[in-house]
């Protein structure tokens, strides 16, 4: 396989809204869901319980196809974008490039719901012991015609086959036009091949500096390719 990245790399990466350039392997499917809980005193925007849902299927070793779910806006706004990422020529070095481009919509008690067009780009550089990645994107709304901009950027060590240990700022605009910044640092327990625990916690660089605990169930699975018969 050309782009030769751990395994592992897949499952650690794939965080609420993508999952850095890597391409998922034939026929396995990766899903992750999870929220926050335990907030602190006050917490609202842009931190709050907000569960995701994401889920990755790889298509031929090259394209993956995924979907992203979220809530925002203290739960009331709720979007979900399929998506297909790809990569951007072959590896330079230990850097892996990809481009995605996804098709969804955004549903609030109060409008009409508005279909969504993005768009993103994501590096990736595999380390001796771990990762980094910087997922950039823009999501446009035909309702608001906007282009809200989103970085996440993400470092991850492994410990031991068991363990590993992430960190990861996340930066965009929000839907009421406020700008917002997070850290999320996290602890991954690796159950085995095909379960992760991560918990960690969520704080706020901006709005009401609001915290919470976060856990996150990560699961990877086969499909059996099935072959017909004489």
């Amino acid at each position: 396989m050309r782009y030769i990245v751990p395994t592992v790399f897949f499952a650690l990466c794939a965080c609420a809204a993508q999952a850095g350039p890597w391409p998922r392997e034939k026929g396995v499917v990766f899903t992750a869901f999870g929220g926050n809980f335990l907030l602190s005193e006050g917490a609202q925007l842009p931190v709050n319980y907000d569960p995701t849902f994401y889920g990755e299927y790889g298509l031929n070793g090259t394209v993956t196809f995924g979907v992203d779910y979220h809530t925002a806006d203290l739960g009331r706004i709720q979007a979900a974008v399929f998506f297909a990422s790809f990569p951007l020529g072959e590896p330079v070095g230990p850097d892996v490039f990809s481009a995605q481009i996804g098709l969804g919509a955004r549903m609030d008690p109060l409008n009409p719901v508005e279909h969504l067009l993005r768009g993103g780009v994501s590096w990736g550089r595999g380390l001796d012991s771990g990762w980094m990645a910087i997922d950039a994107s823009a999501t446009y709304g035909d309702i608001d015609q906007l282009w809200r901009p989103k970085a996440d950027f993400t470092w991850g060590h492994h410990l031991n086959d068991r363990w590993s240990v992430m960190a990861q700022l996340q930066t965009g605009q929000g839907y009421d036009d406020d700008t917002y910044a997070k850290v999320n640092p996290a602890v991954i327990f690796h159950i085995n091949d095909r379960y992760s625990v991560s918990i960690g916690a969520v704080h706020a660089l901006t709005g009401d500096r609001g915290s919470a605990l976060k856990l996150d169930l990560w699961t990877t699975a086969t499909i059996p390719r099935f072959h017909a018969t004489e």
